[in-house]
């Protein structure tokens, strides 16, 4: 992307980004997800064994719908943008019509 671009807003940022911010995004969740797991898991397993086991079903449970959220409303963004510069570009004559009718 050229520097002229960046202000001249030609060129979208955001499906740029998207990727990044995905990527940083799984990785906080991950964190998130071992700290309640080390943390609430084992924290509460000394004193309700049962307690620290349903904490840690929750923290994987947490990861896995969280990166799957985080992938959807990437994927719906990015889908956005594309429509937007489909539509931006303008129609295409892909397929001729006919304007015949048929007698």
């Amino acid at each position: 992307m050229d520097f002229g671009d960046f202000f001249s807003f030609d060129k979208r940022l955001t499906p740029q980004l998207a990727k990044p911010i995905y990527w940083i995004g799984s990785a906080l969740i991950v964190l998130t997800g071992f700290w309640i797991f080390i943390y609430w898991g084992f924290g509460s397993m000394l004193s309700e064994p049962l307690h620290g086991i349903g904490n840690m079903i929750w923290a994987v449970f947490f990861v896995v719908s969280s990166v799957l959220i985080l992938r959807v409303a990437t994927e719906l963004t990015l889908a956005v943008f594309e429509i937007h510069e489909k539509l931006a570009a303008g129609p295409t004559s892909a397929a001729p019509t006919s304007t015949t009718t048929p007698s």
